[in-house]
């Protein structure tokens, strides 16, 4: 089953009996391109809260794991992250015939707005925070998910890519490899995939604004994470500016990075070039997506990886 093909209400309200945490109510969400989340009504002790169930596919499952993990990671410094909830008998996840299960805490707020500059500029802090709260936090992800990123090769090597698109991202992934090696970039646990939706902003707390949504996080120079919030805003590049001007404001070393984000935008597409191709191999539809799509965005891809100037970026 595909990311929660199949899965009733009853289902879901049996499973989440292995929490420990009486549910109230069950509200599937919108969206989801890599999964299918409910937001869940429980309640802990005699106060109701909110949290959010996220079924993954079972062949992300070691991923979404490690998302999890790291997430958890960033919570214990306390920082906002959507961090998982432990089943009663301490299990991270449930596995099930429709995918992997977790619990997650809820983090209030909303999504920053690109033609907002302060919103633009506490997302870009928010960035900082959160990887300065996993880099304190000492966590590690898996051989498979360590740069230089071994799961890439093994992506390239099995799935039927178009040789234009093969060769052109490993180009690209063996390009960043050598600047990396080259420049020795602050490196660390990244997100993997800090789009506007992953991004909570409480009005009423700053202090409490989060990251969500880890299922892509392994370890890469933090520069992948800048450059792939300039491909996901792409068609609004003017909040680029703000944005890396909160980032610097937490993270000033990022600086003297900057004259290679453009090796690592490339990255980025190497990234969504294997994310469409095994879409396609798997027949994944989700997301309000269709398999034309998913052919498009292979091919934004492919032009990504291509196309050599780099995002435009503020004075240093």
């Amino acid at each position: 089953m595909r990311g929660g093909a199949g899965i009733n209400a009853d289902q879901l309200l049996a499973v989440l009996a292995l929490w420990g945490r009486p549910v109230q109510s069950v509200q599937k969400l919108r969206g989801g391109w890599n999964s299918t989340t409910w937001l869940v009504q429980v309640t802990v002790g005699d106060k109701p809260a909110q949290c959010v169930a996220k079924l993954a596919d079972s062949e992300d499952g070691d991923a979404f794991r490690c998302g999890l993990r790291v997430a958890s990671a960033a919570a214990s410094g306390g920082f906002p992250s959507g961090a998982p909830v432990l089943t009663a008998d301490g299990r991270l996840v449930v596995e099930l015939p429709e995918g992997v299960l977790a619990l997650l805490e809820y983090v209030p707020g909303r999504s920053p707005s690109t033609a907002s500059v302060d919103d633009m500029r506490r997302a870009g802090g928010i960035l900082a925070r959160a990887h300065l709260a996993v880099g304190a936090s000492g966590t590690r992800v898996d051989e498979q998910h360590a740069w230089p990123w071994p799961w890439a090769d093994g992506c390239l090597q099995n799935l039927p890519l178009a040789s234009e698109i093969h060769d052109a991202a490993a180009r690209a992934l063996d390009e960043a490899r050598e600047v990396t090696a080259r420049v020795s970039p602050r490196m660390g646990v990244v997100h993997g995939d800090p789009g506007m939706d992953a991004f909570r902003l409480r009005d009423e707390a700053p202090q409490e604004d989060g990251l969500i949504d880890w299922a892509a996080a392994m370890e890469a120079p933090f520069l992948y994470d800048l450059a792939s919030f300039a491909v996901v805003t792409r068609t609004n590049p003017e909040s680029l500016a703000p944005w890396l001007e909160g980032y610097r404001r937490g993270a000033s070393e990022v600086s003297g990075e900057l004259p290679h984000m453009g090796v690592f935008v490339r990255l980025r597409w190497v990234c969504h070039a294997i994310y469409f191709a095994s879409r396609l191999e798997r027949g994944i539809v989700r997301g309000a997506a269709s398999e034309a799509e998913n052919r498009e965005r292979l091919a934004d891809a492919y032009r990504g990886l291509t196309e050599r100037v780099g995002p435009t970026l503020p004075p240093l």
